[in-house]
């Protein structure tokens, strides 16, 4: 295959840009983003405050910078803060300063998502009741989310507030936050029509937010489906999602196109940089469409963004969470999106694991390995990737479904002469042919060509090949293996070992001066850097005060990482420690007469009808201790895994609803820490409906089929 590499494209500086309280510069150009005018390349990962438990924000937002994510997405919902207007919560989970100053201890820039409109599967899209109640007597469609009043005033009396709140969090004040998005999808669901009075309110919002201390380098809106942005104002953000939950079908969707490295059509309009905000790092289920996201689907997808020229991966969600209760008198009152607000699907009450590298209960996904070894691949060769321009081969797939012809990009540096070959071999729900021996040749604009040879690639993986890359006095002119990272003077790479018995060849121009390690796929997925060391560990490592943490199952027999898995630490404490506490969990079935509705409210959106056909399980909870644990071994978690057949299932601690999950095939584990510990809880089976869309294997009936408990350990190394 052929790919022509063109000229230098023309780079116009853009008038967006600021200043943190270190006096680092940020700014942005048509291309890319820059820190102290070098072109940066950030990857960001969505996870909510008022959606998880202040306790545990910490110790999930190491998790998440443990996976390569350099900056944290938050929306600001409106209704999880002002449920009853007028009177505000910023308490607990919905406590906004305490989560940036977590933020700015463990250095995560922020970008904040304020709305005042959010979406987010929240109620009203993160409006408050009272405020749509208010606006519907006005007609809500046409004074909503423009310069209108009253509108713009509770907008103006919200926004004080929160600005109250956040006070010192800006990043000009040394603070956490980097980057502010106003709106979402405006113009594109809900606005007006046109586009210049959808323009006008934008910049309303981003004055109104400056006015009152929402000064950062950068802003940002909505840049797809025919969404209203600002030049010079504001940042486009695109995004895309492997499936569909919110189709009203209820069968497999056609082959997307999401799969395929193609021009981004939308971005290639403007003259902004190519920056995502909302790539799918899972699905939410719905009630009539159970999607999966496998591994594969996310990387893949991510990959081909990157291979089309993104200059800014942001995953919507990285990190699951579950619906806050309600605040104030109405402290069981649910925010889930829901048919009843006015919205086409039904959600879980409670749950928004949405299938996230980092799941609601905090367990690492098959997808959290994948991404981060395209993360540290970002993260070490951002200079160089940023202002590498986006080339096609002439030879394209004919469309999604198209499963043998290569998907293949090339980005190239015309400053550094550095590039790199992305590969995609996956396609969702389909197989695709392995390819096997492939040959690229690149074709320069002073009439150079490279033939990169031998490419391989199995059905359902992805590689980045790089071209001319530096390697401390020389260059790697051309390799077939996948480009890892580089740590100090070391590069590494990885292969596909499994797959294809033939270990990689590299070119070289010049001696080779720097170390060069070459890894197995399996290693490159379990690799972790930390203060330019870098380690492979079969358990999720991060860093924690200074200190080098593992997370270990309960019941461990191995700790796989270099220099640790002989050490008498490990055989003396750690392996015994990890058994030092059992939990087991007895089931006992109540009667149909016992069932009742557990949520006594007169809100509309509260009620769990009853079912004639649902079962009730009280599920005791035993812990066991054997011993008191190491020095430096600690308790991190107990997970309970709930298996069942039926449609959904909801569990209960005394009358309070602290978790619901929808039966899509896969395992339902629910963090316990978070509620103390409880040893009781009820759950309620709701049965299985037919007319729903599964991609894995359905679980029929209406029954608990399994419970079990597993302990997990923090050590510190």
């Amino acid at each position: 295959m052929v790919i022509k590499i063109g000229k230098k494209p023309k780079t116009t500086k853009l008038k967006i840009g600021g200043t943190d309280s270190d006096k680092n510069k940020y700014e942005a150009n048509s291309k890319y983003l820059t820190k102290n005018g070098k072109p940066i390349l950030p990857v960001m990962g969505e996870f909510h405050y008022s959606r998880y438990a202040a306790g545990e924000w910490k110790d999930e937002i190491l998790k998440m910078q443990a996976g390569g994510i350099g900056i944290l997405a938050t929306y600001v919902f409106w209704i999880h803060h002002e449920e009853k207007k007028g009177q505000f919560d910023f308490t607990g989970n919905r406590d906004i300063r305490r989560f940036l100053e977590i933020c700015s201890e463990v250095n995560m820039p922020v970008w904040l998502r304020i709305g005042p409109w959010t979406h987010g599967e929240c109620r009203n899209g993160g409006f408050p009741d009272w405020l749509v109640e208010e606006l519907d007597d006005r007609g809500f469609g046409t004074v909503a989310r423009t310069d209108s009043e009253p509108y713009l005033s509770y907008v103006r009396s919200f926004w004080k507030r929160l600005a109250e709140e956040t006070k010192g969090q800006m990043c000009k004040d040394g603070g956490a936050v980097i980057g502010i998005q106003l709106e979402n999808e405006y113009c594109h669901v809900g606005g007006p029509s046109d586009k210049d009075e959808g323009r006008k309110h934008i910049m309303t919002l981003k004055m109104l937010a400056r006015e009152l201390g929402f000064d950062v380098p950068y802003y940002t809106t909505t840049g797809w489906g025919g969404a209203v942005s600002v030049y010079n104002e504001t940042l486009p953000v695109f995004g895309g999602y492997v499936d569909a939950p919110w189709e009203d079908s209820i069968n497999e969707l056609p082959a997307s196109e999401n799969f395929l490295i193609t021009p981004s059509d939308e971005e290639a309009k403007t003259d902004n940089p190519y920056l995502t905000a909302e790539l799918g790092g899972g699905l939410q289920a719905t009630a009539h469409r159970r999607t999966y996201p496998f591994a594969q689907d996310i990387e893949a997808q991510s990959l081909c963004m990157l291979a089309a020229g993104a200059n800014l991966l942001g995953y919507y969600m990285y990190h699951g969470g579950f619906n806050p209760d309600g605040n104030g008198e109405n402290k069981y009152s649910t925010y889930q999106e829901s048919k009843a607000t006015n919205y086409f699907n039904d959600l879980p009450i409670k749950g928004y694991d949405f299938e996230a590298p980092i799941r609601e209960s905090g367990r690492l996904n098959e997808s959290f390995y994948r991404l981060k070894r395209l993360h540290l691949m970002i993260n070490a060769f951002e200079e160089q990737l940023a202002p590498a321009e986006a080339y096609f081969p002439e030879k394209q797939p004919q469309s999604a479904e198209d499963m043998r012809t290569p998907r293949i990009s090339a980005r190239y540096n015309h400053k550094t002469g550095e590039g790199f070959l992305f590969v995609n071999n996956h396609q969702r729900l389909r197989k695709m042919k392995d390819i096997r021996g492939l040959e690229v040749e690149l074709e320069f604009a002073n009439g150079r060509k490279l033939s990169i040879k031998n490419i391989n690639c199995a059905d359902g993986e992805c590689a980045v090949i790089p071209f001319n890359l530096k390697m401390g006095g020389c260059r790697i002119i051309s390799t077939n293996a996948s480009l890892l990272t580089k740590v100090g003077s070391q590069y590494f790479f990885y292969y596909d070992s499994e797959n294809f018995s033939q270990k990689p060849r590299f070119e070289f121009e010049g001696l080779p001066s720097g170390d060069m390690t070459l890894l197995t796929k399996e290693q490159a997925e379990n690799a972790y850097v930390f203060k330019d060391v870098l380690y492979i560990s079969e358990h999720l490592l991060y860093e924690k005060d200074g200190k080098l943490c593992m997370l270990l199952e309960g019941g461990c027999c191995d700790a796989c990482i270099s220099g640790y898995k002989e050490s008498e630490f490990f055989k003396r404490n750690v392996y015994a420690d990890t058994k030092a506490l059992t939990v087991s969990a007895k089931v006992q079935e109540s009667s149909g007469a016992e069932r009742k509705d557990v949520l006594k409210t007169a809100d509309k959106y509260n009620d769990i009808p009853a079912d004639e056909n649902c079962r009730t399980y009280e599920l005791f909870i035993e812990y066991k201790k054997e011993r008191e644990l190491s020095e430096h071994v600690f308790l991190n978690d107990i997970y309970l895994n709930v298996s069942f057949g039926g449609d959904k299932a909801q569990l209960f601690c005394g009358d309070r609803i602290i978790d619901d999950w929808f039966s899509n095939g896969d395992e339902w584990y629910v963090a316990l820490k978070r509620y103390d510990y409880p040893e009781k809880l009820r759950l309620v089976v709701y049965p299985y409906r037919d007319e729903v869309y599964y991609d894995l294997p359905r679980k029929m009936g209406c029954e608990l089929l399994a419970v079990t408990a597993q302990t997990e350990f923090a050590v510190e190394l």
